[in-house]
């Protein structure tokens, strides 16, 4: 199966290589050259122009998953200097980036008018999934799905993919994904934070060994946290937290839903706070960067 794949960064340049390494004909674009030389290490053809791209996409449906930052995919899709005036009815469009659900919902319906299928997909794995495999959430139409669910099965881990419901239910199931995901994550460093400032003296990395195995709050999470204290400096680390936009999307959803979702806004909170410097030399801000950069590859300012 030949897909297009928009987009290199972290997630879509593991995303081209995995479906390239199970015999799919990956076709890959990225605006920058640097991502397109180091993804056709790999095998993958990769090309500077959408037009050179697009006239190779020669199986029918043809099939175009973006890896866009979620603000410029309606430019890519609708304006006249993108992917818009190449798209044609029976196409299959992927959106596999962090797009907001309702816009996912908006999407799939003016492509729906040009007889063109949206799927979105929530895609969790970070820089992990080429070798573990992601868990993709996926919304979009009943017909289309097994055409496109080879796609999902070899980017999954073998079941942790699946089909939850009409276009914007992957986003949506993305977005709360990731809310979960900041209340854990800074119940986790605060943790660490009275583990820290306790008189005992204690190894962080042994404790966390201890909670590895057998305890509750064994989790992928804790076992990112010992490679923070065998691998990371985290005194020399700030603790700068990016909130991308999920975290601040559930807190809203809750609100809309009448939903309690206080522990979900206490970290975005602290998110939005990290931005004063005075903020930054909080243990568990520190903690909470260093698990980004653990399982998302995103960057962290050093002192």
């Amino acid at each position: 199966m030949t897909v297009a794949i928009f987009g290199l960064g972290k997630m879509g340049t593991q995303i081209a290589k995995r479906l390239n390494k199970n015999n799919h004909q990956v076709l890959a674009w990225n605006r920058s050259e640097e991502p397109r030389q180091e993804v056709a290490k790999s095998g993958v053809k990769t090309f500077a122009e959408i037009p050179s791209l697009v006239s190779e996409m020669n199986e029918e449906p043809r099939i175009f998953w973006l890896m866009l930052p979620h603000k410029i995919v309606d430019e890519f899709l609708f304006t006249d200097d993108h992917l818009g005036p190449h798209l044609r009815s029976g196409d299959i469009v992927i959106d596999g980036g962090n797009s907001f659900y309702k816009d996912s919902m908006r999407r799939a319906d003016e492509l729906k008018k040009k007889g063109i299928h949206f799927f979105d997909s929530g895609t969790s794995g970070g820089v992990w999934g080429f070798e573990n495999g992601f868990a993709l959430m996926v919304g979009g139409p009943n017909e289309q799905w097994p055409i496109v669910e080879p796609i999902f099965k070899v980017l999954s881990s073998g079941n942790n993919y699946g089909l939850l419901g009409k276009s914007g239910a992957g986003h949506f199931v993305k977005m709360v994904h990731n809310g979960i995901e900041y209340g854990m994550m800074e119940a986790i460093a605060e943790g660490y934070g009275v583990l820290k400032a306790s008189d005992f003296g204690l190894d962080l990395a042994q404790v966390t060994k201890i909670y590895q195995e057998g305890s509750v709050v064994r989790s992928w999470l804790i076992d990112l946290t010992r490679n923070i204290f065998e691998h990371e400096d985290v005194e020399g680390t700030k603790g700068i937290i990016e909130a991308t936009g999920e975290g601040e999307w559930t807190v809203n959803a809750g609100k809309e839903f009448g939903v309690d979702v206080r522990v979900i806004e206490d970290a975005l909170k602290v998110r939005q706070e990290s931005s004063d410097p005075k903020n930054q030399q909080k243990f568990s801000n520190k903690i909470v960067a260093l698990l980004r950069k653990q399982f998302g590859g995103h960057g962290v300012e050093k002192k």
